[in-house]
């Protein structure tokens, strides 16, 4: 599993920077943003299990591009909250769009009730992922 996430994110890679001039840790600040809404860079790491300096950079960019805001999160003069805006919104549009023709040609020789079983037993496996996430973490403590 580890060399074909590693062999898919190689190809995203080249595919984000090329189609979109975007890098994949933008991306996952991005869609974060537009799936989940205005999150903390704390939040949006300790969820997608990305490193605060690499969020730091991407979320620069990003708000460079015009394509996050940062503002103060409601009630608060600490926190800031990292939001899409319209632009950025668009842009995760078409690469979400470009994203899933990737998939579907990747899993293309499935048939329905295989694309359904890979669905099912990827969601399990990553709700495992999660479990134990928290429970080292727990432990930890």
């Amino acid at each position: 599993m580890l060399l074909l996430s590693k062999m898919i994110e190689r190809v995203s890679a080249r595919l984000l920077q090329a189609q979109f001039d975007i890098s994949v840790a933008q991306w996952r600040v991005l869609g974060f943003t537009c799936i989940a809404g205005p999150s903390s860079a704390t939040f949006i790491g300790d969820s997608a299990e990305v490193d605060q300096a690499e969020i730091s950079r991407a979320v620069k960019t990003l708000q460079d591009r015009g394509l996050v805001a940062r503002q103060f999160a409601a009630g608060s003069r600490k926190t800031m909250v990292i939001a899409p805006t319209q632009q950025g919104r668009d842009l995760y549009d078409r690469i979400h769009a470009a994203r899933q023709e990737y998939f579907g040609k990747i899993t293309r020789r499935l048939d329905k009730k295989q694309r359904s079983a890979l669905s099912q037993g990827l969601q399990l496996i990553a709700e495992d992922v999660v479990f134990e996430r928290e429970l080292d973490a727990a432990n930890a403590d």
